[in-house]
């Protein structure tokens, strides 16, 4: 056994507080020079979202009367009467035969509601047993927790709490500072020295900067990544493989250095010879692409993008889809796909269903014609066809499939075939004398209760819910086409009743895309009111100019 370094910490706080959150009905205060602990109310302030608290701080020792100044001396506060406070310290990095220490003991001592308090010593390690090849935590009452993946992960489990006083007191200030850099160091070297020694090779990417306010304690970043690369020597830093983990996540996310973003069945394939980077790929059951290995060196998390990756075989149509980067938003409703974590967010394949559906368009129309359909049409309509696909059952599965299209047409397929399970086929009143062409746009009465759902998801507004009023014949709706077929306005019309045997309409609703008013498009106004003139309809809303024919 040989101590490599040691470090003696004489005082760690001038004062340590306790006071109840919230109510702040009582403080507790020790005051470390004079080793004199007292308790009491202080008058109380309220602040909204904080409640109320106290200037015990400011507070000045009964015992031998010095005057507390919190921007001047360390004083440390909590709301706690459970933490256990260290007074000192002594730190220690112990080699021996098969482990590794870093050995923490202390001085303690707790604060109670009752103005009293209770000393203590007490010891803390963490071991790096390089026999067994897996780290320990030992804890003040000298039990061993073994530090799997899933003992780090979750936050209520202990690594060496008293790290996280160490940010707040004077370990971090003058002369200590740089010692315990120093120590810190030193476990790095010799834990480097010897996992070179067991493995074989250089281990690279052990250091992680040391910060005073790291959620955890001072040092932890580094620490678990030891813990872990003590099970896979060639992992990258546990900091760059969370920075990975955001870029490949959907949404904006962000964590601590415990959330880690693997597996426990992953260090076991490591441990067995397997690399980590390969391991997390066959874990991820990731398509054995040399494209994806090269860039995981860099950027391991890309690993993420696989179940959108195995819809794809060609390695040029892959490469395409790893290397695409557009300067476009993603709030962008009409937005086309940016990037690969934007196709993969779109293309949703979560489930064999989704996974099968992608599969069967690459093999009727081709791998590289379903690729460039998904980035030329837009994010919109590819997550359409994945939440609809989805809610499809039964017979409705192979009316898709059975039905011939193009490509670019099976979005519109899986739309009508989801309103047909949705709503049936029930037939809605005819009106043909509303149906015309005028000026090369195209007035249509929807034939069905699907055309009309499907009418309200294209134009993107409510038409579909007014499905009732237009069976009972009070309403009738016509729909407005461009020349090439596709929806560009949507009219509602109230039925007046029969004048002469001919039934007459007044038009009350009429919208563009998202329920814009028709009027903000003075070609397609025109249309309509010309249509409304041939008709007899007298335009009764302000959603058209009625002086523009």
């Amino acid at each position: 056994m040989e101590t490599v370094s040691s470090l003696y910490i004489r005082k760690m706080f001038d004062s340590i507080i306790i006071e109840k959150h919230y109510d702040a009905a009582y403080t507790t205060i020790h005051h470390c020079d004079c080793n004199h602990t007292f308790g009491g109310t202080w008058n109380r302030k309220y602040s909204m979202g904080c409640g109320y608290y106290t200037g015990a701080k400011y507070y000045v020792c009964p015992n031998c009367g010095t005057r507390s100044e919190p921007y001047v001396h360390k004083v440390v506060i909590a709301s706690d009467d459970e933490e256990l406070f260290p007074k000192e310290m002594f730190f220690e990095v112990v080699n021996c035969k098969d482990f590794l220490d870093l050995r923490i003991k202390y001085k303690g001592i707790q604060l109670f509601w009752d103005g009293t308090s209770e000393d203590g010593s007490y010891k803390e390690v963490l071991r790096f047993d390089f026999k067994a090849r897996k780290a320990f935590y030992i804890d003040e009452d000298k039990r061993k927790h073994e530090l799997t993946v899933d003992y780090i992960r979750d936050s209520n489990n202990p690594i060496m709490p008293i790290l996280k006083y160490i940010g707040k007191s004077y370990a971090v200030h003058g002369v200590n500072k740089e010692h315990l850099a120093k120590l810190f160091k030193s476990l790095r070297l010799i834990f480097e020295k010897r996992l070179t020694e067991q493995c074989g090779y250089k281990v690279k990417d052990v250091y992680i900067p040391h910060s005073i306010s790291e959620y955890g304690g001072y040092g932890i970043s580094m620490l678990v990544n030891m813990i872990l690369k003590l099970r896979a020597p060639d992992m990258p830093a546990v900091t760059k493989i969370i920075k990975s983990n955001i870029k490949w996540t959907p949404r904006y996310w962000m964590g601590s250095i415990r959330d880690l973003h693997f597996d426990d069945s992953i260090l076991t394939m490591t441990k067995k010879g397997t690399g980590f980077l390969e391991a997390l790929r066959i874990y991820h059951r990731a398509p054995d692409s040399k494209l994806l290995r090269s860039m995981m060196v860099n950027d391991p998390m890309i690993v993420k993008l696989s179940d959108m990756l195995n819809v794809f075989k060609d390695e040029n149509n892959r490469r395409t889809i790893l290397t695409l980067n557009r300067d476009k938003g993603f709030d962008d409703v009409s937005a086309k796909i940016i990037n690969a974590a934007h196709l993969d967010e779109n293309m949703g394949v979560r489930t064999e269903k989704i996974l099968n559906m992608w599969l069967g368009l690459s093999k009727r129309y081709g791998e590289r014609n379903l690729l460039r359909y998904l980035l030329n049409v837009t994010a919109s309509d590819i997550r359409d066809i994945v939440n609809m696909y989805s809610q499809i059952n039964g017979k409705y599965i192979a009316q898709v499939w059975n039905t011939n299209c193009k490509l670019k047409d099976f979005h519109d397929v899986v739309v009508n075939i989801y309103n047909k399970q949705e709503y049936g086929d029930v037939m809605l009143p005819e009106v043909p004398q509303l149906q015309a062409d005028v000026n090369g746009m195209h007035f249509m009465v929807p034939k069905t209760a699907a055309d009309l759902m499907t009418a309200g998801k294209r134009l993107k507004n409510c038409v579909g819910s007014y499905r009732d009023r237009v069976m009972k014949g009070t309403t009738a709706i016509v729909l407005v086409t461009d020349d090439a077929m596709k929806p560009i306005a949507c009219l509602e019309l109230a039925n007046k009743g029969k004048k002469k045997g001919r039934q007459m309409f007044d038009l009350v609703q009429a919208k563009l895309f998202a329920n814009e008013k028709l009027k903000k498009n003075a070609q397609i106004n025109s249309t309509v009111m010309q249509w409304a003139n041939q008709l007899k309809i007298e335009p009764h809303t302000i959603d058209v100019d009625a002086t523009v024919v």
